[in-house]
């Protein structure tokens, strides 16, 4: 089995992460996804007893993920940057609230179907400017957003991931909200006769 390709990019405010509490708004799609890189940055300790190695300790440290888009619209920066805009001018500030948020998307897999993924709780930097003259021919531009993740407050988790098998069905619902818990991609109940 090989994992290939790349789409469904999605977007979803974190607007609540307590001990008692999660909560995220609905989530948006990000069209004309490119590439993303996901690397969790651990550190390894060897405790040693007994003349030999006997334990490793593992701690995990910040999330580091990048994505690439075709595009990222001004009117999304100004929801992940907490930019303000007057009369069509989007202005950014010292005072931007950047948000929490999590990011999904999904990759073909070889056998058929999908694996599925939501990073569940980070923030992004700011978004660089980059652009090259075009030499004699059309170079598309894209937009390349660097983010940092982490574990939620809620139950500890960083990371929901799926793949269509005979127990996982529901893929088609996988977008239509951030996938945390167990609970919240429930089965269907079958309709009561």
């Amino acid at each position: 089995m090989l994992i290939h390709g790349l789409d469904m990019f999605h977007i979803a405010e974190l607007t609540t992460d307590t001990v008692a509490e999660i909560l995220y708004g609905t989530p948006e799609h990000l069209p004309g996804g490119v590439s993303v890189k996901v690397d969790p940055k651990t550190e390894s300790e060897t405790f040693y007893a007994d003349n030999s190695a006997f334990a490793v300790l593992n701690s995990m440290g910040d999330i580091d993920v990048e994505i690439e888009v075709a595009d990222l619209p001004l009117d999304v920066q100004k929801k992940i940057f907490g930019q303000t805009e007057e009369n069509g001018v989007y202005f950014s500030s010292i005072n931007d609230v950047t948000m929490q948020l999590a990011l999904g998307f999904r990759a073909k897999v070889s056998t058929g179907g999908f694996r599925y993924y939501w990073l569940l709780k980070g923030q992004s930097e700011l978004l660089p400017i980059e652009g090259k003259t075009d030499e004699g021919k059309v170079t598309p531009q894209t937009s390349k957003l660097k983010m940092k993740f982490m574990p939620l407050q809620h139950n500890g988790r960083w990371k929901g991931e799926a793949q269509d098998t005979p127990t996982f069905t529901q893929g088609k619902d996988w977008f239509k909200q951030v996938v945390y818990a167990k609970s919240v991609l429930a089965a269907p109940t079958p309709p009561t006769v």
